[in-house]
């Protein structure tokens, strides 16, 4: 991020003076802009127990304005990633049934195509369509915290509303790129000695296909759902300023614009820290799926 917060400071006052400038730096724990061990050791204090400062535009705290936004993006890209899955698991396995049928180069290219379109371009055009043309959806995805919160048949039907283009854009993409790497994963393992011995054992092709090879073409599937929630929360910052969504992604564009420090770098370090839990996370999920594995 260019620019200095001493000089959003400085650009405040009418008539800054080399003075201003030494008492901001100071109390910005800036001064002599060389690095400082004792302010290292205070900055990693400062980030491990989430003290983040405060916003240099509205003055609250950082973590208090991270609370706010961050459950519209957690609800957002959790149901996507869910429906992602669902949608995408079954598709990939089917799919697979069709490997060599003139169907299946139909599938996968259509798979591909969508797969490969970035996460703006789809939502640009789902917004002009459904919202701006045929006005079925509303322009803007702008509903009061407590409904996500504190959740109620009626605010449930609001929130799905508001939300279906968004959720619509993202599980489009996603689920694609889980029916290819599913599809990919189950035909690598179907060439693998055991599927021929249950063959030759005269088990039922859809048997073997349910429950023989989805569960080893799994491993490679709940690695691409840790890479999936990454994918995601890259893409958050255009998908929910094009749907108006109050998120982590908006707040994080416009906290960029602003040069507004704190929140920027406490956004980017919730962020992280969510991405690096859901990743450990995986690699439990792998021992389980299979034993072989060790965490």
């Amino acid at each position: 991020m260019p620019g200095s917060p001493v000089d959003l400071f400085l650009h405040g006052l009418k008539h800054p003076t080399a003075a201003d400038k030494l008492r901001i730096e100071k109390e910005l724990g800036l001064a002599g802009g060389k690095f400082s061990l004792s302010g290292f050791i205070i900055y990693l204090k400062d980030m491990i127990t989430f003290h983040f400062g405060d916003d240099y535009y509205t003055g609250e705290s950082v973590i208090f304005m991270i609370s706010q936004a961050l459950p519209y993006t957690l609800l957002l890209f959790g149901v996507a990633a869910v429906l992602s899955f669902v949608i995408g698991l079954p598709l990939g396995i089917y799919t697979s049934f069709l490997k060599g049928k003139k169907s299946e180069g139909g599938v996968i290219s259509t798979a591909t195509i969508l797969n490969s379109i970035p996460f703006f371009v789809l939502a640009i055009v789902v917004w002009v369509y459904l919202a701006a043309y045929l006005k079925i959806f509303p322009i803007t995805a702008v509903f009061p915290l407590r409904y996500i919160t504190h959740p109620s048949l009626g605010t449930l039907k609001v929130v799905a509303y508001d939300y279906a283009m968004p959720i619509l854009t993202l599980t489009a993409i996603e689920s694609m790129g889980h029916l290819l790497t599913m599809r990919a994963a189950m035909v690598s393992v179907l060439g693998e000695d055991f599927i021929t011995t249950a063959e030759a054992k005269g088990v039922k092709r859809k048997n073997i296909m349910l429950h023989h090879a989805a569960r080893n073409a799994m491993v490679p599937m709940s690695t691409r759902m840790a890479l999936e929630f990454a994918f995601l929360m890259s893409g958050a910052v255009i998908v929910e300023v094009i749907f108006g969504i109050p998120g982590m992604g908006t707040a994080l564009y416009e906290s960029t614009l602003k040069e507004d420090y704190p929140f920027a770098e406490g956004a980017l370090f919730i962020i992280s820290l969510i991405v690096i839990l859901t990743y450990s996370i995986v690699d439990f999920i792998h021992a389980w799926i299979d034993p072989r594995i060790k965490v």
